[in-house]
């Protein structure tokens, strides 16, 4: 009586094993990337709440930039505006603090590995609220699972 397994019950497990790594592999990395964005969107919501909270103590009014922390970039040594430049992720860039369209303040953050740029997160405030997020980019279907809708060439979640 022989023991152990013969040489085709050894390469047929290769082969399932294979084939489920196939298919949980892609998914996987989609959870991976969901729960990534998940990540900055908590982010950005947690900088909303602080730069609301300041509108309210300023008296209607968003901090000057200069109020914030200024930090210059390597890459163009130029300076920019961020949130929480102590903090660091991983996947995300500072959260930059602007001036969009319409007068509206955003912070923004990008999703980035290396150079390059999957999609960017940008939060809307107005009047001391935060009023959407919206994510563009190369990689912005991503955000699709968040519960983010498409509303022309972004996806978008209004509060």
């Amino acid at each position: 009586m022989k023991r152990g397994f013969s040489l085709i019950e050894l390469l047929i497990v290769m082969v399932i094993v294979g084939i489920l790594v196939t298919v949980a592999l892609p998914k996987y990395r989609t959870a991976m990337e969901r729960g990534r964005a998940t990540e900055g969107i908590a982010n950005l919501k947690a900088a909303s709440d602080w730069v609301n909270a300041k509108y309210v103590i300023n008296g209607n009014s968003y901090p000057a930039d200069s109020s914030l922390v200024d930090v210059e970039t390597s890459a163009t040594g130029s300076s920019v505006t961020v949130i929480g430049a102590n903090s660091r992720s991983v996947y995300f860039t500072n959260l930059e603090f602007v001036t969009c369209t319409g007068g509206d303040k955003c912070i923004k953050t990008q999703r980035k590995q290396g150079d390059e740029v999957y999609y960017t997160l940008t939060a809307y405030n107005t009047d001391g609220e935060l009023k959407k997020i919206t994510c563009t980019g190369t990689e912005q279907s991503l955000c699709e699972p968040l519960g983010m809708t498409l509303n022309g060439s972004e996806y978008e979640m209004t509060f």
